[in-house]
């Protein structure tokens, strides 16, 4: 599974709650683990989370809605407004590079705190359609303190880790154990950076995809994830 970690919406109501679990869990770089936490705040008022807690907590207001987006919700054009909101997410450079960085916090086991003050009291339309593009383009359903759980749909695992491959997050040995394509079937960018990560491995004679293919049919076969050698020489 490629999501190890969880992520829930907290509001104003639970404040107490979140500085509470930022007290008692590890900040994110405090190694592997299932006890890191990280608050991404997307509170444009306050930065009381952040300097009560800089190692733990951020602004993640880049996932509000753009200006353009506000302006059809003004006009009252909610279809224009989710249209719009969710181009913003999908497509805006930034924001994927921000989204990539939630995710692999998740592969790695992390848990995320996203802090939006108004939501139980609003329910703001742009927070569902911010959830809907999690679920529906990585199977992450969010979990909301005191009404629903957390959940992770596994049948996204291959395109968030080629997501995370792509932003080069993870390595090609993490890529090779977490999707579930036996065979290269890339896009070719994708194939070339197979090429070149394994190109080391593979020796001059020989193909990298092959070794790819070799390693990912091991995989399969014995269940035993492949480990990126510690050691390597290359070949002159």
């Amino acid at each position: 599974m490629t999501i190890l970690g969880s992520i829930y919406l907290m509001d104003a109501n639970h404040i107490e709650t979140t500085k509470h679990n930022l007290a008692i869990y590890f900040p994110p770089k405090a190694g592997p683990g299932p006890n890191r936490i990280l608050c991404m705040d997307m509170d444009e008022t306050s930065d009381e989370l952040e300097q009560m807690f800089p190692d733990k907590a951020m602004k993640a207001t880049l996932l509000c809605p753009p200006p353009l987006a506000m302006y059809k919700e003004i006009d009252g054009d909610q279809e224009g407004f989710i249209q719009a909101y969710n181009e913003y997410l999908e497509y805006d450079d930034s924001v994927q590079e921000f989204i990539a960085t939630m995710l692999y916090f998740m592969h790695i086991g992390g848990n995320i705190l996203l802090n939006i003050p108004s939501y139980l009291e609003d329910e703001p339309i742009w927070v569902h359609t911010l959830m809907m593009f999690f679920y529906t383009r990585y199977g992450i359903s969010m979990g909301i303190m005191d009404q629903s759980y957390f959940s992770y749909d596994d049948k996204y695992d291959d395109i968030i880790i080629t997501l995370l491959y792509q932003k080069k997050m993870v390595d090609v040995f993490d890529f090779i154990n977490c999707n579930t394509n036996p065979y290269p079937t890339f896009p070719p960018i994708l194939y070339n950076q197979i090429i070149d990560d394994l190109m080391v491995f593979s020796g001059p004679d020989n193909n990298p995809i092959d070794l790819y293919t070799l390693m990912k049919e091991s995989y399969i076969t014995t269940g035993i994830p492949i480990t990126k050698p510690v050691v390597y020489f290359d070949q002159y």
